[in-house]
């Protein structure tokens, strides 16, 4: 197999940069000097600086006091690298130790290294050992933890800024190290380790590497390649397998995307593409689908894109891929390997195991065009969004320490909502979106060769020959409201915004709040030859706040208003997505009230700019744009209202209609501008627009929003107006649920109840499911849900039944919303409609009934409470409260018959009808219809059923003897059913012996020897039985046991249980012979067919 790389051409000119207004303006800037000349790296701690000098320590600089020099610590060697890790708040350093024979390297991670000079005594140790002082001074005193890597060629280093993974680079050997916590038993602390997780191989040497959560990337003067350490669940062949499925269908599974970027946004042709060709070496009747899948199998499914062309070239080549072929999570192309990734996991770890790893190739590119030059920078640019409307002790609540789901991530990779990257060179800057599909989504071309470049999520900068130059990022997030907005093209994404003469300095570095420039070495400025102490100039420009830029962006702007409308248009609209990213990223609460101020005046300006548009589609975002500003709504009612005569009165109805639509929607998380309570003439303005504009919707306005000036007179008389001369529909119904509102509010309960009385149950019911808000509220009925239930309970009793079926209301909720409505302290049998509910949710087949014992509980109080003379407190039984849903007495399952032998039927067929009209608690000798026993056989149905678990039915016994029902023996049945099953058929023998047999049968079907133990027990009480009539009962039972037993007994065992000498036995002894004959029968016919079968 071969493959050939082809490089794309360039992108055309239409990508190239164009400038749009020069508005980037810093705030400040501060001038410091090193106290060594020699400054051999630099990071950035959020805002403080770390400096690594010749004279092997670090001083730590802030960037908020000027530059002010806290503190240095030392380091054991001379730093050459220098990386900070803010999650776990360790700085990482490569260190070099000059020997004579050969330069040995470290890897050493510095842990407390903010403390007072007097504890920065070093105390080196191993990763993987114990730390050797004790918790007393662990947290007060320098801690340094050295990596086990190679000690020699080591190139670069790295770690990740949230989860402290660290990589260390060994010719194209990359080590990847995890951080821990670990617990000393004996010391009883906890303390900071490394573990080796896996050392990736790739196919160049890199000369930096980098890394961001689960993602890596290794770069050289001219290669780039991205890779995603994947944890999967599953094993290699079921990777093999999707791999197969997705080469047959002609696309992968993708994940669905969090953050969805129009396809106009990315850039389709990109420079330094590498484009991968397969050619085949085997003959014609090879180059079809099934060698194209095989081939496809050794791809990992989550791997870029790659073209497959299959063409014979004649040459020979075996068919089968050999089995010993080490499996390449990448594509298999031999020559050039540049994409090929082995990833050999630690056999020392146990933190993941060699089958759950694999390694995915993101993007690789070559930078080897003479447009581009050597890659000089590679950033990372994660997203990490915070809840724009959690409170910060919310938000610390959720940020407590928890389990990570992948070794490589840290606590806050939920919050990751997208990731990306820009590769620089000295020409070209490459921003890239990493997730999903990679993208190429913008290309910087400097104005000069670029010797450093920084970023973060609005601004890219870049040190050039011509000086500072800044340009703006593309928005790679966003909410889902605003990209719902976004009808027309956002413009050219990249723009530069600033460019100031910065000459003679080399190196660029970003903090929290700051960019830091380095001077070279010959040319530093404030140097005198009379300075005692050689040093390095540093500049340090605070980075102008986002509302800063808006308002500069915005006045810019505004003076080329006139000329070019669109340009001052695509300037705002920038402007405002840029704040909204702030906010994104910051989270609401934590953000200035000017940011907050200014985006609110971003949203009216842009709202008022679509408003005026000719387009329908931008007018219809200029609504959008309002119900995002923090405004109250009479001030954007107003606002819009002011355009009066200048613009088509119908556009800005429809506009006031879809505004207030959308706040209503919003009603659960509005701002504190936005409740502030609406005059009521502006209010009867509105209800007058939507009555024009859409007046399906005016029933929310009424029903649904927090504004008590909307439920007015002129509300009511707008929805009269609505329903006049309409049919009976489901809008016909919302507006008359709004009407009913609005005369309950002025106290005409009656109108209001004669109006539900009339509205079909069909029509009604929707529209409850859909505002069921409006009945209960904190599992209290509303005014108007005790309406709704005292006028159409039928109506009111199927809603419940729905909320629960679609999972709106859990059982439980409903059940306090029913006990609540009556009494709390109200007995289940007097709370209207709980029976019912409870019926019809146990006995529902998509409820687990033994999952709800409370609830199987208080069903069978309500059956008890019914069925006892008198209540638990003593006193006489409430009237029967009404039932609006019934069931037929066997909803839980069929009653065993031999029920039917027991009070209060004895043997007798239970009728539908009643011929008696008064209830007594002894009914069996007047009648003994369904209606009457209606109770008693629903609990007998339960009882029979498997719903109801062992573990219940002692605490049902218990509820049944303190109701004083089994005073009566017309109840006894429910003790049997609740009795274990040996107590039972002893209850039973002594009192009702009739029902025995069927008990039998119901209870122990399969179980012999409790046949045997009956007809031992019977044949006694046969004997010592005076009467006549309960002999022949005994006598039956013994019949109906040894009847039973001739079929479940050998015939060996049957005459050991017989009397000898008994002739009237001879039956079911032949019986016994007959059955056992034509077993042994049947198992000689299906042992020989088994064995003819094996033959054949």
């Amino acid at each position: 197999m071969s493959s050939a790389v082809k490089v794309q051409p360039a992108a055309t000119t239409d990508s190239a940069n164009w400038r749009l207004l020069a508005c980037h303006n810093f705030v400040s800037q501060d001038v410091f000097v090193t106290q060594d000349r020699n400054v051999v790296a630099m990071c950035a701690a959020r805002d403080k600086l770390l400096v690594a000098t010749s004279r092997m320590s670090v001083e730590v600089r802030d960037l908020n006091s000027k530059g002010l020099l806290l503190f240095a610590f030392p380091t054991t060697d001379q730093a050459l690298v220098i990386d900070y890790c803010e999650g776990a708040n360790f700085v990482l350093t490569l260190e070099k130790r000059m020997t004579r024979s050969v330069d040995v390297f470290h890897v050493r991670a510095y842990f407390n290294w903010w403390v007072e000079h007097y504890n920065q005594v070093p105390k080196t140790r191993e990763a993987g050992s114990e730390p050797e002082s004790n918790g007393c001074d662990g947290g007060r005193r320098l801690e340094i933890v050295e990596l086990p890597a190679k000690r020699h060629n080591l190139s670069c280093v790295a770690c990740c800024r949230q989860a402290g993974t660290t990589l260390v680079a060994a010719g194209s050997a990359i080590s990847v190290f995890v951080l821990k916590t670990a617990y000393d038993k004996t010391k009883r602390q906890l303390y900071n380790d490394f573990e080796r997780l896996m050392v990736l191989e790739i196919g160049f040497v890199p000369a930096s590497v980098y890394v961001c959560e689960d993602h890596l990337a290794c770069c050289s003067n001219s290669e780039v390649i991205v890779l995603k350490i994947s944890q999967d669940t599953e094993s290699i062949k079921s990777i093999e397998a999707e791999a197969a499925e997705a080469a047959t269908t002609g696309s992968h599974k993708k994940k669905q995307a969090v953050v969805n970027v129009p396809e106009n946004d990315a850039i389709p042709d990109d420079p330094n593409y590498v484009q991968l060709r397969f050619e085949s070496d085997e003959s014609v009747e090879w180059v079809n689908a099934s060698w194209e899948q095989e081939l496809k199998t050794v791809l990992h499914p989550s791997c870029f894109p790659v073209e497959l062309t299959l063409k014979p070239v004649g040459k020979a080549r075996r068919k089968d891929l050999e089995d010993s072929d080490v499996l390449v999570l990448g594509p298999r192309v031999t020559p050039p390997d540049f994409c090929k990734v082995s990833v050999t996991v630690d056999p020392d770890t146990e933190l993941v195991s060699s089958l759950e790893v694999s390694a995915i190739v993101l993007l690789y590119r070559n930078f080897s065009g003479r447009d581009s030059g050597p890659v000089i920078a590679f950033h990372w640019m994660p997203y990490y969004v915070n809840d724009s409307m959690a409170h910060p002790l919310t938000e610390a609540m959720s940020n407590a320490p928890k389990t990570t789901s992948f070794v490589l991530h840290s606590q806050i990779f939920t919050k990751l909502k997208t990731l990306a990257c820009l590769i620089s060179s000295e020409k070209r800057g490459y921003l890239y979106r990493l997730s999903d599909i990679p993208q190429l989504m913008s290309i910087y071309r400097y104005s000069k060769e670029a010797k450093s470049v920084a970023v973060d999520a609005f601004f890219l900068h870049a040190l050039t020959f011509a000086g500072l130059e800044t340009y703006t990022v593309p928005i790679l997030y966003e909410s889902k409201e605003l990209i719902e907005a976004r009808k027309t093209p956002p413009g050219k994404p990249t723009v530069m915004v600033g460019l100031r003469p910065f000459l003679g300095l080399k190196t660029l570095l970003m903090s929290d709040q700051h960019l830091i420039m380095a001077a070279t070495a010959g040319n530093d400025p404030t140097m005198s030859s009379e300075a005692s102490e050689p040093s390095c100039t540093l500049y340090s420009l605070m980075k102008p706040s986002m509302d800063q830029f808006f308002l500069d962006l915005k006045e810019a702007a505004s003076m080329r208003k006139d000329d070019d409308l669109l340009s001052y248009i695509n300037a705002i609209k920038h402007g405002f997505r840029l704040l909204n990213l702030s906010i994104a990223l910051k989270g609401r609460y934590s953000c200035s009230s000017e940011l907050l101020s200014v985006y609110s005046d971003a949203c009216c300006i842009l709202g008022d700019t679509f408003l005026k548009s000719e387009s329908s589609a931008e007018r219809e975002s200029a609504a959008l744009y309002y119900s995002l500003s923090e405004e109250c709504i009479e001030t954007v009612v107003n606002r819009i209202l002011f355009f009066k005569g200048l613009i088509n009165k119908a556009h800005l109805a429809k506009t006031v209609a879809q505004y207030i639509r959308m706040v209503c929607e919003q009603s659960a998380a509005l701002s504190t501008k936005k409740l502030t309570p609406i005059p009521s003439t502006l209010a009867d303005t509105i209800l007058e627009v939507f009555s024009e504009e859409c007046p399906e919707y005016l029933h929310r306005l009424v029903l649904c929003t927090n504004f008590t000036a909307f439920r007015s007179e002129k509300a009511l008389g707008l929805l009269r107006s609505n329903l006049f001369d309409r049919r009976q529909s489901q809008g016909y119904a919302a507006d008359s649920l709004a009407c009913v509102q609005l005369l309950l509010q002025s106290g005409n309960t009656e109108a209001g109840k004669a109006i539900l009385k009339t509205l079909p149950k069909e029509f009604l019911m929707p529209v409850l499911l859909e505002m069921h808000e409006l009945v209960h509220r904190n599992q209290v009925l509303t005014p108007l849900g005790d309406l709704i239930k005292a006028a159409r309970p039928d109506v009111y009793f199927s809603m419940l039944v729905h909320l629960r079926n679609n999972g709106t209301m859990p059982p439980e909720q409903i059940v306090l919303v029913l006990q609540h409505s009556a009494s709390p302290q109200a007995e289940p049998h007097c709370v209207p409609m709980l029976r019912e509910f409870l019926e019809a949710t146990l006995s529902s087949k998509r409820t687990n009934a033994q999952a709800y014992p409370h609830l199987l509980m208080t069903l069978i109080r309500a059956y008890v409470g019914k069925m006892a003379p008198y209540s638990g407190s003593g006193s006489p039984q409430q009237v029967p409260v009404q039932l609006v849903h019934t069931k037929p007495p066997t909803l839980f399952g069929n009653r065993a018959p031999w029920l039917q032998e027991l009070p209060p039927f004895l043997g007798r067929t239970v009728t539908k009808t009643c011929n008696q009209y008064t209830t007594t608690l002894n009914l069996a000798e007047y009648c003994i219809c369904s209606n009457c026993w209606d109770e008693l056989l629903r609990m007998q149905s339960l009882l029979c059923s498997d719903l109801l678990p062992g573990s219940l039915r002692p605490q049902v016994l218990e509820l049944l003897e303190q109701s004083s029902l089994l005073e009566s023996d017309n109840y006894m049945s429910l003790k049997v059913l609740c009795l274990p099953p040996a107590k039972a058929l002893a209850l039973l023998l002594k009192s009702y012996p009739s029902s025995v047999l069927g008990f039998m049968e119901h209870k122990f079907p399969d179980d012999s020897s409790e046949w045997v133990s009956l007809y031992t027990s019977v044949s006694v009480k046969l004997q010592a039985a005076s009467k006549k009539k309960k002999a022949a009962i005994y006598k039956s039972i013994m019949e109906g046991a040894l009847s039973y037993l001739s079929e479940a007994l050998t015939p060996e065992q049957l005459v050991d249980l017989l009397p000898p000498g008994k002739q009237e036995y001879a039956d079911y002894l032949k019986q016994c012979m007959e059955r056992y004959q034509a077993k042994l029968l049947r198992e000689k016919i299906i042992a020989l067919g088994t064995e003819l079968k094996d033959m054949m």
